[in-house]
This record gives structure tokens, sequence and C-alpha cells, in this order.
């Protein structure tokens, strides 16, 4: 069982919120913050990552588009071999 409970991790939100604003942090953040600082680490920069950020063509992705209009990122993801999430964030990319 945490030592930290439900309550204590719901006030700490509540609190931010009030003094810094509304929705200014959600609480699954002020969770992963409390599992975090429990064991004493304060540093507030992400940790390094393995590896490089998959890229994908833009130009390779409008073209999967311009054959079929309907094509499902599911699909998409599929055949250039990479997750359906970084397909969703390339589209966000590319000029429409």
């Amino acid at each position: 069982m945490s030592s930290v409970t439900n309550s204590v991790r719901l006030n700490a939100t509540k609190k931010m919120c009030e003094s810094l604003g509304i929705n200014i942090v959600s609480y699954d953040t002020v969770k992963v913050w409390f599992r975090k600082f429990k064991p004493g680490d304060f540093d507030i920069e992400d940790e390094p990552r393995s590896g490089l950020p998959i890229e994908v063509d833009c130009d390779q992705l409008k073209q999967i588009i311009d054959e079929d209009r309907n094509v499902s990122t599911r699909t998409i993801a599929l055949e250039l071999d990479v997750c359906q999430k970084t397909i969703v964030n390339a589209l966000k990319r590319i000029p429409r």
C-alpha cells in the first residue's frame, strides 16, 4: 500500500489548481510526481530516452492518403512499420 493516500494527492492537485489556475495540473500528473519524488528524486527534467524518435516520410504518407482518402491510421502504420500514434502525430504536421 502506498504511504501517500489518494486523498493527499487529490488535495495537492486541488491546492495547485486553486493557487496557479484551474486545470493547471491533472490528478494523473500529480500521481506521477508523488511516485517520482518519493525516493528523493526531485529533478523535474525528463530522463534521457534511448534511440531517436521515429520519423515518417511525409511525402510517402501523403502518397498513401492520396491513393485512398479513407485509409485508416492503423493501416498506414502497418504499411510503414511504425506505431499508429506515430502516424497520428505525423498527420498533424503535414499541410492539408
